[in-house]
């Protein structure tokens, strides 16, 4: 049976079951806690960014992308709660699962979110991404599949680590490909500056840009793939069809 391969030499974003560069964002307003959970994430293997209030959390929702969201509910500005509906409803939580930490028994507005309750055992804590983790690779399951020998279509996806249209374009192409799950795609993700190589002999002059390798011949889609039609009608042409 045909299936779908997806490899992300970039590192933020990848699902992996709960094994090591899944990316978490880390959101408390209490320092000494906030650094507890992101050094013991750390140690798990996990690549972690941290946020002192909402506002700063919707910056890095901005300008990456993420695997887990972490918040404590109750922040300096507004509720963890209140901020993951902001970040739902702009689409920067993308395809996150958003974990709300709260000592409260009844938190409002908490509905459609998995809560955590104060005070944190870090094993229970450790066990419980790993968990929502290895959920969503089943979900979308891109790195745990195919054999590349086997994808009729090579597509690589060429980003800027820092630049919120290359999380865009990431965000973009994970919905996209959901269309197509079942499709022998080989889909690759490559920093620009990480994989120079790779850019030079796709000759990318601009992040983020779509290259599709094969059937040939080569083609290449600029911007933040906000069409997805655009890319859509591309896999069509090598002969994907949609799942969805």
């Amino acid at each position: 049976m045909a299936e779908f391969h997806h490899q992300d030499k970039a590192g933020a974003g990848a699902h992996s079951g709960g094994a090591p560069h899944a990316h978490i964002l880390v959101v408390d307003d209490n320092d000494d806690v906030r650094q507890m959970m992101a050094v013991a994430l750390h140690t798990q293997g996990y690549s972690v960014e941290e946020a002192a209030d909402a506002s700063e959390a919707l910056r890095h929702l901005q300008n990456g992308s993420f695997d887990v969201v972490l918040t404590d509910y109750e922040l300096p500005d507004k509720t963890g709660a209140t901020m993951l509906k902001e970040a739902t409803t702009s689409g920067l939580l993308g395809n996150a699962t958003a974990l709300i930490v709260t000592a409260h028994t009844a938190p409002e507005d908490v509905e459609g979110f998995d809560v955590i309750q104060k005070p944190i055992n870090l094993d229970h804590l450790m066990a419980q991404v790993q968990g929502v983790l290895k959920s969503s690779a089943t979900s979308f399951s891109p790195a745990a599949v195919a054999d590349a020998g086997t994808a009729a279509a090579d597509i690589v996806l060429y980003v800027a680590a820092g630049s919120a249209a290359s999380a865009t374009a990431r965000r973009s192409m994970e919905s996209i490909l959901r269309q197509f799950v079942g499709c022998p795609i080989r889909y690759t993700v490559c920093d620009v500056a990480e994989d120079a190589a790779s850019a030079e002999e796709d000759q990318i002059v601009f992040a983020p840009t779509l290259v599709k390798r094969s059937p040939g011949p080569r083609t290449w889609v600029l911007g933040d793939l906000a069409d997805a039609a655009v890319v859509v009608d591309l896999l069509k042409m090598c002969g994907m069809k949609p799942s969805t």
